[in-house]
């Protein structure tokens, strides 16, 4: 027991000595991968704008598949609640509706959400989209609405970024549909 102890620590150090780091090899998320999946990440890498990649749990929502839960992950050391959802193959016009929770804000492009278009995981800085043009949601900035719905204006594939700053998970949905 002491032992896998020690090496969980290890790992732990390891993976705090990325925090706030920028990668400096363009898309390659390899090695953090590794390193995520030791940590018992979750399955998506994503690189947050000016943070380190993070592994976060994936939902997947088929399109007219009907409404999914949305799960969960934490972020480490903080233990923020976080979650990526992926919608592949969008059309023009498709909706996303989540409720119980909006993406999160891009920090680097106030009010607009961290969204990124990709057609698979991992998920690199460069992949969000820039200036939200490619959806239309009215209520985005709205803090009081608890169900959002993103309408596609650009054929694509995506992934919402849900995140919560506290420990409390919010029950969240997602339903992917055609028109």
């Amino acid at each position: 027991m002491k032992q896998k102890a020690i090496w969980l620590l290890l790992v732990l150090l390891l993976s705090a000595s990325f925090v706030d780091c920028k990668k400096d090899d363009g898309d390659d998320l390899n090695n953090l991968a590794i390193l995520s999946a030791l940590n018992g990440g979750g399955d998506c890498l994503v690189d947050f704008p000016g943070k380190a990649a993070i592994a976060v749990n994936r939902t997947r929502a088929a399109r007219d598949g009907g409404t999914v839960n949305v799960t969960w992950g934490r972020i480490p050391f903080v233990n923020h609640p976080i979650a990526i959802v992926e919608i592949l193959g969008a059309q023009v016009n498709d909706t996303v509706v989540l409720t119980g929770a909006n993406v999160v804000e891009n920090p680097q492009a106030a009010g607009e959400a961290t969204v990124y278009e990709a057609a698979d995981c991992p998920l690199a800085e460069s992949a969000i989209v820039d200036g939200l043009t490619k959806f239309n949601n009215p209520n985005f900035n709205d803090p009081a609405p608890d169900t959002f719905t993103w309408t596609n204006t650009v054929a694509g594939s995506y992934y919402f970024l849900l995140y919560i700053v506290g420990t409390t998970e919010i029950s969240t949905t997602v339903n992917f549909s055609s028109p």
